[in-house]
C-alpha cells in the first residue's frame, strides 16, 4: 500500500473484548456489570436466568425425561452460580425435585442467588464469604439430606465423605456426578463410598465444553480484563503461551491463533506436544515460552503448574491467567516462597505480582479459573449440552443408583448419544 516504503505490510488485527468490563454496555445501553459488582437484585438475576432458560432446549428435554424419577427427591447442585445454573435449578424444581444450590464465593453472582431464593429454592452461596463462612455454607448444604449431587470440581463429593466436615452427609447420598477434568482427577485417587458418574468423560461434554467453549470464554474474559476501556487488544504478532495441551489447552490455543496470536505450547506428554506442533504451534519449555509471552495461561488442572522461574522470566507487563481451574495452579504461593507481593492494580480482577529486581506482571483474579470467577462462563449453547449430560447422569443415578457399586462409572453410551442428537437438532 502507498506510504509503506515498499516494506512488507500486514493488516493490524484488533480484538475487542465483549464482556464484563466497566466501560462495556448491554444491548439496551445499560452498563454491563462484572460478576461481583453491585447488581440490580433478584429481578435482574431473574431476567438473566429467563434469557438463559430460553436457550437451553437440551437441558429442558433431559429434565422432562428425569422428572418421574426425581419428583420428591433431594437434588444438590454445586456448580458455578450464574444464570445458566439457575435455569437448571428452576427446571429441576419445577419437575418436582427438592433443589439445594451451593456456590463457591468466587463463583457466585449475588443477583442470581437472590432470584433463586425468591423462587423458593434453598441457596447456600455468598460472593463475599470468607473461607470459614464458605465451609459453613457447604456443611449446611450437605446437611439437608442431599440424595443426588451434581458437582463441579468434586469439592462437595469429597467433603461429604469426611464425617468431621459434613457429619451424616453420606447417610442420604445415593450418588453424584462430576463435570470437570480436575474434579475427576482427584476422585480417581479417592476412596469413594458412593457411585459417581464421570459426566466430564462423556463425549457430548468433553469434546465440546472442554475443547471449544472453555477456550473461547477464557480468551474473551482475559481480553476483557486487560482492556477495561474496550479500546481493543492487538494480538497480531504477540506471543501467547499455553501450558497443557489437553482439550482445554487445545481450545484456548485454537482461539488465540484465530485472533492472530503466535502460540507457544508447553506440554510434557510427547504425543500431545506432537499434536501441538502439527496444529501449527511452537512447542517450547516453560521458561523459554514465558520469556517470550505477552500472555501465559495454565490449562493443566494441576497445582503449581506455573513455576517461580517462569514467573520471573515473564516480560514486563505480561499477563498470567488460569484456564484449568484448580486452586494454586498459577503457583503464586511458591513465588519467592510466598514473599512476592500481590497488590491490586485498580482494574477489576487484575492484580500486580511484584518480582524482585524486575517490573511487575499482571495476574488475573489471583490465579482463579478465569472464565468462571471473572467472566460469564462458557457459551450457553455448549453449557446446554453439559447440563444435559449432568441431568442424564442424574437420571441414571435415580434409576439405578441404589444398586450401583461405589466408584467412578461412565455415563451409558446411549444417554451420551442422545444428548448429542438433541443438541444437533437444536442447532440445526
Amino acid at each position: 500500500p502507498p506510504g509503506t516504503g515498499g516494506s512488507r505490510w500486514r493488516p493490524r488485527l484488533v480484538v475487542r473484548a465483549p464482556i464484563g468490563g466497566r466501560a462495556s454496555v448491554t444491548w439496551d445501553g445499560e452498563p454491563l456489570l462484572g460478576p461481583h459488582e453491585a447488581g440490580r437484585g433478584a429481578d435482574y438475576g431473574a431476567s438473566r436466568t429467563a434469557w438463559a432458560r430460553d436457550r437451553m432446549p437440551v437441558t429442558r428435554r433431559a429434565v422432562q425425561d428425569a422428572a418421574p424419577l426425581i419428583a420428591g427427591r433431594t437434588v444438590g447442585l454445586s456448580l458455578v452460580l450464574e444464570p445458566k445454573t439457575a435455569a437448571l435449578a428452576l427446571m429441576l424444581h419445577e419437575a418436582g425435585a427438592r433443589v439445594r444450590v451451593f456456590g463457591h464465593a468466587a463463583e457466585t453472582r449475588d443477583d442470581v442467588a437472590e432470584a433463586l431464593r425468591a423462587a423458593g429454592i434453598a441457596v447456600f452461596a455468598e460472593s463475599g464469604a470468607t473461607g470459614e463462612r464458605e465451609e459453613e455454607l457447604a456443611r449446611l448444604f450437605l446437611a439437608g439430606g442431599v440424595e443426588f449431587l451434581l458437582d463441579d470440581g468434586s469439592h462437595l463429593i469429597r467433603m461429604a465423605h469426611d464425617p468431621r466436615r459434613a457429619p451424616g452427609a453420606l447417610e442420604s447420598l445415593v450418588g453424584a456426578a462430576e463435570e470437570t477434568t480436575s474434579g475427576l482427577r482427584a476422585l480417581r485417587a479417592f476412596p469413594l463410598r458412593v457411585p459417581v458418574v464421570a459426566s466430564n468423560d462423556a463425549r457430548s461434554k468433553t469434546l465440546f465444553d472442554n475443547a471449544y467453549a472453555t477456550g473461547q470464554s477464557c480468551l474473551l474474559t482475559i481480553l476483557d480484563l486487560i482492556d477495561p476501556a474496550a479500546r481493543g487488544v492487538a494480538l497480531w504478532e504477540q506471543r501467547v503461551a499455553v501450558v497443557g495441551y489437553g482439550d482445554v489447552g487445545k481450545g484456548f490455543a485454537r482461539f488465540a491463533a484465530a485472533c492472530g496470536a503466535a502460540v507457544d505450547v508447553v506440554e510434557t506428554d510427547p504425543v500431545r506436544a506432537l499434536q501441538a506442533q502439527m496444529d501449527g504451534h511452537r512447542v517450547a519449555a516453560l521458561e523459554e515460552a514465558a520469556a517470550a509471552s505477552a500472555v501465559l495461561v495454565s490449562a493443566t488442572g494441576e497445582p503449581a503448574t506455573i513455576t517461580p522461574a517462569a514467573l520471573a522470566a515473564l516480560p514486563t507487563g505480561a499477563v498470567v491467567a488460569v484456564a484449568g481451574g484448580v486452586e494454586g495452579e498459577a503457583g503464586l504461593a511458591e513465588a519467592g516462597a510466598g514473599s512476592w507481593p500481590l497488590t491490586e492494580s485498580g482494574s477489576r480482577a487484575v492484580q500486580l505480582l511484584h518480582r524482585p529486581g524486575a517490573a511487575p506482571v499482571r495476574v488475573l483474579d489471583r490465579g482463579a479459573c478465569i472464565n468462571c470467577t471473572a467472566g460469564e462462563g462458557n457459551p450457553i449453547e455448549v453449557m446446554d449440552m453439559s447440563f444435559g449430560v449432568q441431568v442424564a447422569a442424574l437420571r441414571e443415578l435415580a434409576s439405578h443408583g441404589s444398586s450401583m457399586p461405589p466408584g467412578l462409572r461412565a455415563l451409558p453410551g446411549p444417554a451420551d448419544i442422545l444428548v448429542a442428537r438433541r443438541a444437533l437438532e437444536a442447532l440445526a
